[in-house]
């Protein structure tokens, strides 16, 4: 009789370490989402690598680790919309159909304090329906309220945290602008002017392309589609080997993008200087200012519409889908093509040239260069 009593007191213990905890009167305190530990095996090169993007995830497995160390009087939960086979280290502990709660304490008498190896399975896994949580109770003898609150902490993520002062930064360059040369910087932005297909009398640029005021306004304009340049190539997925490309870290991020950007205001400058060229070598008088003038506002304004959407898309709706980001590559590429045609028109209103000569001109200032960064752009050959 007491050898029953016995197994059936350890079976109750048992089932109280693993079971799920929702019944008790808690509320809840997410210590760590550790789905942004998540790793899946390819097949393909027979290695392991980070989930960054779940839209593009086809395998059966995901795997994560948890240092139980680090966790203290905490609860692992397991869980989400989709049926599941759970394993920690190698060993299958339980199928997940709705929500789980292990007792990490309690775990570590089971499977001891070294690193655990977690993986969930499924034949048609779908990571958006699984969440791995580390969360802490806070027991209380008052009754809960219908909806758990759960507190979440802050998530680190070094390039969006850099994303964020480069975006404080580029509003505060903007500002500061705006506040010392407000008129400047409207005829800028002056749209209708920027597209229209006939060439307008504006002076205020156009006497002294190099004086102090349009140089800080190039600066700016790099910095901007510098930013805009590593927001893409980070959320579209594109594998670009350039390692400018590539940052590693918060500080790493904020370096790359100051070179970056610096290459780009080197290409204005060299913008600058083919353009004064080829308009001496056809003579086309004057046009040399007035075209670029037109060149850096329409970039301005096409980069700066990129980056207000990028912002939006990212941080306002949430979107996350390679597809979108990889199909805004290809409407900015269309935008600056269209920069060209619009740059023809301009050339073509402001004097009786011929087709044949205004074209010829065009193409080595403007059709050419595209033409690279179109090739480079669709193909990504870094």
């Amino acid at each position: 009789m007491r050898k029953r009593l016995l197994y059936i007191y350890t079976f109750f213990y048992l089932i109280s370490m693993v079971s799920p905890l929702e019944s008790f009167g808690t509320d809840t305190t997410v210590v760590r989402d550790l789905s942004h530990d998540w790793y899946f095996y390819d097949e393909g090169s027979e290695s392991y690598f980070p989930l960054v993007d779940r839209t593009s995830f086809r395998g059966r497995t995901i795997h994560f680790d948890v240092a139980p160390s680090e966790f203290h009087n905490s609860i692992l939960q397991v869980g989400g919309g989709q049926g599941f086979s759970f394993f920690i280290n190698n060993r299958m502990i339980g199928v997940i159909m709705n929500k789980q709660s292990y007792d990490i304490d309690s775990l570590k008498q089971i499977f001891g304090s070294d690193k655990w190896h977690f993986t969930v399975y499924n034949k048609n896994l779908d990571p958006f329906a699984v969440f791995t949580r580390v969360v802490q109770y806070s027991k209380s003898d008052k009754p809960l309220a219908e909806n758990t609150i759960i507190i979440k902490t802050r998530e680190f993520h070094p390039f969006y945290n850099f994303a964020i002062t480069a975006l404080i930064l580029i509003w505060a360059f903007l500002a500061a602008l705006y506040n010392y040369f407000p008129r400047m910087l409207s005829d800028f932005f002056k749209a209708g002017k920027a597209f229209s297909l006939r060439e307008s009398d504006e002076n205020l640029f156009k006497s002294r392309p190099l004086n102090q005021i349009n140089l800080l306004i190039y600066l700016y304009l790099s910095f901007m589609v510098g930013l805009v340049l590593l927001l893409i190539v980070y959320q579209s997925g594109i594998h670009v080997e350039a390692g400018i490309f590539n940052p590693d870290g918060y500080w790493d991020s904020m370096w790359k993008w100051l070179q970056l950007s610096l290459l780009i205001m080197g290409w204005f400058f060299s913008k600058y200087l083919l353009i004064n060229n080829m308009s001496s070598l056809f003579k086309l008088g004057g046009f040399a200012v007035s075209h670029y003038f037109n060149y850096i506002r329409m970039s301005l304004i096409i980069f700066t519409g990129a980056l207000l959407v990028l912002v939006l898309s990212y941080f306002g709706f949430g979107i996350f889908s390679e597809g979108y980001y990889a199909i805004f590559i290809n409407i900015i590429l269309i935008l600056l093509g269209l920069r060209v045609v619009i740059l023809f028109f301009k050339l073509l209103s402001s004097a009786s040239y011929k087709t044949l000569h205004l074209f010829s001109y065009l193409c080595g200032t403007e059709v050419i260069p595209f033409g690279i960064i179109l090739y480079l752009g669709l193909n990504q050959p870094f």
